[in-house]
């Protein structure tokens, strides 16, 4: 038996299991969870325990402010901005002084933030929102990026790489949409989208987080899905179409789903090209360059590059492009 067949052997029984497993807790579900009324999720697509790894939910009255604290939701914008003003949270001192970033993760946008008549408050809660759910996801892809590129080099050397790292590689393959573990492939896709492409595109695309979609389906980037009764269905959708907006159990979950999306799709071939030659020249990653290669992320081509331009630029979102969050050394996230 080959090496190849013997890794994707070991997929499939790793596969069976998981079959196995899920059939068990359809037949036999567990008490005590609760599915959530607003969201339709696709569970196909949404890798769940991949994007709840480390992910610890308390509720709101038990928060505490030091690190490691997780809570599932905070509803009213002005809570969140004293929440995260009590935690010395601030995008100015992230910008000037390169505060890292508490790794406070809100599970959903404030529930009041399109009534905020400060417009001021409601981008700087929506900014905060954003930055550490990104960094986060970010931090998740440099991680496997950086396991990649030790493998790639060991392979260059001409060494056989070990069963477990061939097998870590078919799973990398898999996540990524890349046949035949091609190294070279995986090493244009394994990689991060600068902050702030990431929060501009979070804001035009979900209106600042007031849209329906970024409310009942934490759908931040407005992703479509045509899936039977998965996603939420545009109130103006044009007879004859069947496209619906995904949705989320929590907005980790609509970033994470996000930067896949421009990582792996056909047509954001030109985003992963552009920034393969920014790392080839040892250049930062900029978000306002790449932006101006997703002509086809809406069907507003040009209009829609120049509007998240804009937005990188009116709101200085390339000085956050460097910021880091806080170190993980303690017992989990925080989140919000």
């Amino acid at each position: 038996m080959t090496t190849r067949r013997f890794d994707r052997l070991i997929l499939s029984v790793i596969g069976c299991a998981v079959i196995a497993t899920a059939f068990a807790s359809l037949v036999s579900p567990q008490s005590g969870v609760t599915a959530n009324p607003r969201v339709s999720f696709d569970q196909a697509h949404a890798e769940s325990a991949h994007l709840n790894q480390g992910v610890k939910r308390v509720a709101p009255e038990d928060l505490e402010l030091a690190a490691g604290v997780t809570v599932a939701s905070l509803r009213e914008a002005q809570a969140v901005a004293k929440r995260f003003e009590s935690m010395g949270y601030h995008l100015d001192r992230v910008r000037e002084h390169g505060m890292p970033v508490p790794r406070v993760f809100l599970a959903e946008m404030p529930r009041d933030l399109h009534a905020v008549p400060e417009v001021s408050l409601k981008k700087t809660v929506f900014f905060q929102t954003m930055l550490p759910l990104i960094l986060q996801e970010n931090e998740r892809i440099l991680a496997d990026r950086h396991r990649l590129i030790g493998l790639k080099a060991q392979v260059a050397m001409g060494r056989k790489l070990a069963a477990r790292d061939r097998l870590w590689l078919a799973v990398l393959a898999e996540r990524y949409k890349v046949k035949d573990d091609n190294l070279n492939t995986l090493m244009a896709r394994v990689d991060i989208i600068p902050p702030s492409l990431a929060m501009a595109q979070a804001a035009e695309e979900s209106g600042w987080g007031t849209s329906r979609f970024a409310q009942v389906g934490n759908a931040i980037y407005g992703q479509w899905t045509t899936a039977d009764g998965d996603g939420l269905v545009p109130e103006q959708r044009p007879e004859g179409m069947d496209h619906k907006v995904k949705a989320f159990d929590n907005l980790q979950q609509s970033v994470a789903a996000y930067m896949r999306n421009l990582n792996t799709h056909g047509a954001y071939r030109a985003l992963r090209r552009e920034r393969g030659k920014l790392r080839s020249a040892g250049d930062a990653l900029d978000g306002a360059r790449l932006a101006g290669t997703l002509t086809k992320y809406s069907q507003r081509g040009h209009e829609y590059v120049e509007t998240v331009r804009t937005i990188i630029d009116v709101n200085n979102l390339r000085e956050l492009d460097d910021a880091r969050l806080v170190a993980d050394s303690q017992d989990g996230d925080q989140s919000a």
